[in-house]
């Protein structure tokens, strides 16, 4: 996920945006010689090569990739392209070295990393003429091995797989996207780009060079050198991480792969290189100073990749013990369970800044303090582990780190290198206490608002908090008001919040950009950015349910996009057409809002997903807003139909998100308020048994029945307790709320203060809507508006108070939220902030429907 993100965040200091969008960066490569009509085209990171009048390619085949190291990647790409143009193939080219670099360093995409060069030959005798002549040219040249294809016959460079030349998918209801190729029989299948090579089902290897008879692979774990690997840990573009066995004498052990030319740093610095690095230097520090670092077991080589065994540190990250322990995640929590948090908390870094201590009084620096680099054992020590970027006295410190983490270049001129130690501790005791580095890092205020609402709960230890706040004092005149400024006139500090969240949000908007309308998460760019959740539709929808003129522009946009990439989007209300058509009906496009209805209901999806996210129940949903918009009787009557087809109990199952999701947008939750929303609008309350079976399943799915605060796994594979409104607490708060104004229901009622519990205690790593504080603030608003309950009214507004610790204000006087992930700025439904300015508008004068619900009667 951290990957997937850091790529979003190259291409624009401000907003998330796609890689291929970024400007040109580093020294440009390009063919020695062009071949007289052939022209090279750059579009994002690659340079395409084709000649005019060149036949048309098939829509599938045999790519050959070629791989090179860094400083050999100019020649080879001479040679590459002089044989391509020789044999009349198309192909493209990393642009830059720097796009090198992005491809091969440590934490790039394992698909991806070691591709340089690809070309695309006609059919298989012309993939296998180019790869022979391609294995001749470069023999003795060297390059990574691409997980994804094969090698073909003694190269060391040479690689192939089969897959789609032309870009076709297929979406889901979550709205992620699949690319797609076809097998022997011409059946569409899934292009998969995983981290081994793979053929589509019908299809061999013409290339292949004759093999062995196969032999049964010995049963158990690898086993190498005399270590055995028990189970992966993590993978990365570098090598992997395991735990192991040291077969001799049973002792657990801990192994670092490192693969050849991945894993790039400084030049031609790669994994290997670093991993012997970093065996010189536990070698060095666990001989100066036993204990400090993991002890070093061996090194060796094995299957062309270099192991470091080391000892096994049992413990758990840094990270781990904030959303495990922090008594502000749970709802019953006492001063006394806070002063033992705080007290781990000053223990635990403690025991980090003494190993800092340790390691500079050796002349040494850690250099990438980071959670994931600390672990923290059963007795609360801490052991250090990853020492690849450590620096002894004589070393040049390297370029990695850990955002948020790592220093401005100003303190690191006026601290010396030891700050980069320094302020990572700094930055472990905010997220210890539990807030977070990103924002504090653009506007250090947000930890003035943060111990505030530390404060009104368990005042936290002056020793902790000057730990936590030493590079990031609060300015002497901050922009936004003080936390007790607002406790005194909150609605007014709330009103003056939302109009700088709108002013911003209004002037983010680019109408003329090429993807998109609203800056948007990466979510958005992987499914599309005219939806509701990640896209136009639903920032339309918060500027007008607010009273907002939209950018001039904008709605004219996302109706000409939306008629033409209709046939592209789920059909579903967040994620799909329902929802886009829903929102240009309000805007008075009923016949726009029609055709886009009539094209969901003909989606694949609909009869393969229940979900609201991007399925029937969304589909329905939008079907009954034009219903209650229009009287036009088809479409209550598709909404039924819609409704009725959803199958029971196990059987519905595989109709929900993967792995049995839960929630509002991907679970049973989202098929219950479809239910109740069909009975509100036309009567029939036919349905409404079926979801209040819905809700007691999702109730059943608590992660502990009995507490105090409920809250809920996200599926049966992802065990995170959630309190959100997208998979938790929140949502079903949302739609339980109106089953109980509709049907009476003993559990529902029993429930729902266990249900509300969760919201009231606040505390969010994001201000998102669907996944932080805004949505809390919106819920409890919202169920104080359906109920009269004034606990929940002045929940909503202490909720919404909160918001202010995560607002990162702007030099104009507006206001702006970080997305997603925090490393950039999105105004999106999901994360950003839209979502966020509707939250306040409903803290602020509540009313009925701002969240795609149909309550008020029709107008």
């Amino acid at each position: 996920m951290a990957e997937a993100l850091a790529e979003f965040a190259v291409a624009d200091r401000e907003y998330y945006e796609p890689l291929d969008t970024a400007a040109p960066k580093g020294e440009a490569f390009t063919p020695g010689r062009a071949a007289e009509g052939w022209h090279g085209t750059v579009s994002g990171i690659w340079t395409m090569w084709h000649r005019e009048g060149m036949p048309e390619l098939p829509d599938d085949g045999w790519k050959v990739h070629v791989s090179a190291r860094r400083s050999r990647a100019a020649a080879v790409l001479d040679t590459v392209a002089e044989i391509c143009f020789a044999q009349d193939v198309a192909f493209k080219h990393l642009a830059t070295d720097h796009w090198y670099w992005w491809l091969h360093r440590k934490h790039a995409s394992r698909p991806q990393s070691g591709k340089f060069i690809a070309a695309y030959p006609a059919d298989a005798d012309a993939a296998r003429r180019l790869m022979e002549a391609l294995r001749e040219a470069l023999d003795g040249e060297q390059g990574p091995l691409i997980l994804t294809d094969r090698r073909f016959q003694g190269s060391e460079t040479v690689q192939y797989r089969y897959g789609a030349y032309l870009t076709r998918d297929r979406v889901d209801a979550e709205g992620s996207r699949t690319s797609l190729t076809r097998d022997a029989n011409g059946e569409a299948v899934p292009d998969r780009r995983g981290a081994s090579f793979h053929l589509p089902e019908g299809l061999t290897d013409p290339f292949a060079a004759a093999l062995p008879p196969a032999t049964a692979r010995p049963e158990g774990p690898v086993v190498l050198r005399g270590f055995s690997i028990e189970r992966a840990v993590v993978h990365s573009s570098g090598g992997g991480t395991y735990e192991g066995l040291e077969v001799a004498t049973g002792r657990k052990v801990f192994l670092k792969e490192a693969r050849p030319f991945h894993g790039l740093g400084a030049g031609e610095d790669d994994s290997v290189a670093r991993l012997h690095q970093e065996w010189q230097t536990l070698t060095t520090l666990h001989g100066l100073a036993p204990g400090l670092v993991p002890e070093p077991i061996a090194l060796f080589a094995a299957g062309g990749h270099a192991f470091m065994v080391t000892e096994f540190i049992d413990g758990k990250p840094l990270n781990r013990i904030p959303p495990t322990g922090h008594p502000l995640l749970k709802t019953d929590t006492t001063p006394d369970d806070f002063a033992a948090y705080y007290a781990r908390c000053e223990r635990i870094l403690g025991s980090v800044e003494a190993a800092m201590e340790r390691l500079h009084a050796l002349g040494w620096t850690f250099m990438d303090v980071s959670p994931a680099n600390v672990l923290v054992t059963a007795d609360d020590e801490i052991r250090l582990i990853d020492f690849e970027t450590a620096c002894g006295p004589d070393d040049t410190p390297g370029v990695m780190g850990t955002p948020g983490y790592v220093p401005p270049q100003h303190i690191v001129e006026r601290d010396g290198r030891t700050a980069y130690d320094d302020y990572g501790v700094s930055s472990l005791a905010q997220l210890l206490v539990g807030s977070l580095p990103y924002t504090s890092d653009r506007t250090p205020d947000s930890l003035t608002h943060f111990h505030h609402d530390l404060t009104e709960r368990a005042p936290v230890t002056d020793a902790l908090w000057k730990r936590a706040t030493h590079y990031h004092p609060p300015s002497e005149s901050p922009v936004l008001p003080s936390p007790e400024e607002i406790a005194a006139d909150p609605l007014r500090h709330l009103a003056d919040l939302r109009e700088a969240v709108a002013t911003g949000l209004l002037a983010a908007a680019d109408p003329e950009h090429p993807l998109r309308t609203f800056p948007t998460v990466p979510q958005g760019y992987g499914s599309n950015t005219l939806c509701v959740v990640y896209g136009a539709a639903g920032v339309l929808h918060a500027l007008n349910r607010c009273g907002i003129e939209a950018p001039e522009g904008a709605l004219e946009r996302l109706r000409r996009d939306a008629l033409a990439d209709a046939g592209k989007l789920a059909p579903g209300l967040y994620v799909g057409l329902s929802g886009i058509a829903w929102v240009l009906a309000e805007h008075g496009l009923i016949d726009e809002a029609r055709s886009l209805l009539d094209t969901a209901d003909a989606h694949p999806l609909v009869g393969q997903s229940a979900t609201l996210h991007g399925g029937a129940a969304g589909l329905a949903m939008g079907h009954l807003a034009l219903y209650r918009r229009t009287g036009e009787a088809h479409h209550a009557g598709r909404a039924h139909a819609l409704l009725a087809a959803q199958p029971h109990g196990a059987d519905l199952v595989p109709r929900l998100g993967r792995d049995d999701s839960t929630g509002l947008l991907n679970g049973r939750a989202g098929l219950a308020l479809a239910y109740q929303q069909f009975a509100q609008v036309t009567g029939d309350t036919s349905l409404l048994a079926r979801g209040v079976e819905l809700l007691h399943a999702e109730l059943d799915r608590a992660t502990d029945p009995d507490a105090a605060g409920l809250l809920f796994p996200v599926s049966t594979e992802d065990k995170r307790a959630m309190p959100y409104l997208y998979c938790g607490s929140a949502g079903l708060v949302h739609v339980a709320t109106r089953y109980l104004r509709t049907v009476p229901d003993a559990r529902l009622a029993e429930t729902m203060p266990r249900l509300l519990a969760p919201l009231h205690g606040g505390h969010t790593a994001l201000p998102a809507l669907f996944a932080g504080s805004a949505g809390f603030a919106f819920v409890l608003a919202e169920h104080a508006l359906l109920t009269g309950d004034e606990a929940s009214r002045a929940g909503a507004v202490r909720s919404a108070r909160r918001l202010y610790k995560h607002a990162v204000p702007q030099e104009d006087g507006t206001v702006r939220f970080l997305g997603m992930g925090l490393l950039r700025f999105s105004t999106e439904l999901w994360t950003g902030s839209a979502g966020v300015l509707l939250a306040l508008d409903q803290v602020l004068a509540p009313r009925a429907d701002l969240l795609f619900t149909l309550d008020a009667p029709a107008e």
